[in-house]
């Protein structure tokens, strides 16, 4: 992992927004939702036998690396809930929680001060000083269980 902590509760969020897009094209059969009025050029006749053919062709190899993924996905942000928990362990309750509302949950500031009590300039300096704390012990470590400086 090249870029420190910040880098990788980056890719956390992308991660997360892509497991969810992931999840809903498993959900559907990798079929985005269409209007019933809309057909494609190429569909024949037999809506069973069409559907039968789509299932061997294409759509068991699209939901095995769709299944992939998302095993990937969720392993990645699995070791970042980890790391978040070593967090709480190593620095507080509050230096977790904002690490877990922003780059897990995804929340916005605005709610994170609303619901929270949180502003966006205690919560970016929770969030550096936690950043800081992973840099200095490494990633390997603190998946290890390792948490002394």
């Amino acid at each position: 992992m090249v870029g420190g902590a910040k880098s990788r509760f980056e890719q956390v969020k992308r991660a997360v927004a892509r497991l969810h897009d992931v999840q809903l094209m498993i959900m559907n059969d990798c079929d985005e939702w269409r209007p019933p009025s809309v057909s494609s050029r190429n569909a024949t006749p037999d809506p069973t036998a069409n559907a039968a053919i789509r299932n061997v062709d294409e759509l068991e190899g699209k939901l095995r690396a769709l299944r992939d993924e998302e095993s990937e996905l969720t392993e990645f942000i699995g070791e970042a809930l980890v790391i978040i928990r070593a967090v709480r362990d190593g620095l507080g309750e509050k230096y977790a929680n904002v690490l877990e509302w922003r780059y897990v949950d995804c929340l916005a500031w605005d709610y994170i001060k609303d619901e929270f009590g949180v502003i966006r300039r205690t919560g970016n300096r929770c969030i550096n000083i936690a950043f800081d704390w992973i840099d200095s012990l490494g990633v390997t470590r603190i998946l290890a269980g390792d948490l002394e400086i």
